[in-house]
């Protein structure tokens, strides 16, 4: 639940949706896992929780003066996540140093403007649908997905009665 005055906030790659579209035979093979809409797709950089709205404008102010060359990921894989008994189906990508420099610049943006990012280690992935069972196998995406990062968001989640909606509040394009 989010406390009266504040947002709930996060920073992420939206999925576009050509990538969508290459994900999505891939999120209707098997009934026993909820998958995620593909509109709410994302790969998150920065998750700021309950965020005031002073934050919320200062985390749009991070956004609006990102500056950072469009790049390429590539998909190779449908895992759960975080490890191999997670809830969580995620499609991962191969580690890319581009995406690596901007989530490292994107932090160091955010910690000078006051905001306290959680100490763990970056895992880039995409969350595509949650699994309640214990049985479920990687599976290898062939041809891998290529996904071009030409945009970085900041949303803002709302909990609605069916699920989740992701409101972008500012966007950035990359060079």
């Amino acid at each position: 639940m989010v406390p009266p005055g504040y947002r709930r906030l996060f920073i992420a790659l939206p999925v576009p949706t050509d990538t969508g579209k290459r994900l999505t035979p891939y999120c209707t093979s098997d009934s026993e896992i909820r998958w995620i809409a593909a509109a709410n797709r994302h790969l998150t950089l920065a998750f700021l929780g309950h965020s005031t709205e002073e934050q919320t404008h200062r985390a749009m102010e991070v956004v609006n003066q990102l500056e950072a060359v469009s790049f390429e990921i590539q998909l190779v894989s449908l895992q759960r996540f975080p490890d191999d008994r997670g809830r969580n189906i995620v499609a991962l990508p191969l580690v890319s140093e581009s995406l690596m420099e901007l989530q490292q610049q994107l932090s160091a943006s955010l910690t000078a403007q006051g905001f306290t990012l959680k100490e763990r280690t970056f895992r880039p992935h995409i969350t595509l649908g949650k699994i309640n069972r214990e049985r479920w196998s990687t599976v290898s995406l062939d041809p891998v997905i290529t996904m071009t990062v030409e945009t970085v968001t900041l949303f803002q989640s709302e909990f609605i009665e069916n699920g989740i909606i992701y409101h972008p509040l500012a966007s950035q394009t990359l060079i």
